[in-house]
């Protein structure tokens, strides 16, 4: 009987052991799709990851070329500062000359009136050699026609015989420019 006994202990612990390996066998294909389910958030993790780079990099990219962008912007600004340095200068000179011009277009008869209207040429004559010298061009556009750029318009007069229309007939007023930037019209009178 013993005998008996210990062949149904064998047969039970057999039976055990095949109902743990069916068991474990069962569990094999969870565990195969938990696997996979496992690998598929590494996936999305990676392409969300190269998506995140992507950015970063073109985020980068266009900070990139904004700073280019900017030093090149500076790099005009200071250019166009030194280029134009002597415009505020100019403007308030302008006016002097304005004053000696007028000075000089007095008709003088005297000897000391010669003397005073020569030294006024001369101060002329270096003003405009240190107005050539920083850029600063005249605008004097008698018989020119007329250019809203460059001129100012305060009388028309009908045309007459040898003249167009739309030319600058008299000049009341010389205009001024900086290396292409106008700093004062001339103020003239144009035939129409």
């Amino acid at each position: 009987m013993s005998r008996n006994k210990d062949k149904k202990q064998e047969q039970e612990v057999v039976e055990e052991s095949t109902t743990e390996t069916v068991e474990e066998t069962v569990i094999k294909p969870e565990e195969t799709t938990e696997s996979v389910e496992v690998e598929q958030p590494e996936v999305d993790e990676l392409a969300e990851a190269k998506a995140a780079l992507e950015e970063m990099e073109n985020k980068y990219l266009r900070v990139q070329a904004e700073m280019a962008n900017i030093q090149k912007r500076n790099a005009k600004e200071r250019q166009d500062a030194a280029k134009f340095r002597s415009q505020s200068l100019a403007t308030e000179l302008l006016p002097v000359i304005d004053n000696l011009e007028r000075a000089l277009a007095i008709e003088v008869a005297d000897e000391q009136g010669k003397n005073l209207k020569k030294g006024i040429e001369m101060v002329m004559e270096t003003f405009n050699a240190a107005l050539k010298s920083e850029g600063i061009d005249v605008i004097d556009p008698l018989n020119e026609s007329f250019d809203p750029n460059y001129h100012q318009a305060v009388q028309t007069v009908p045309v007459e015989d040898g003249q167009t229309s739309e030319t600058v007939v008299q000049v009341l007023q010389k205009g001024y420019d900086l290396k292409g930037r106008v700093l004062r019209p001339a103020m003239v009178i144009v035939a129409q």
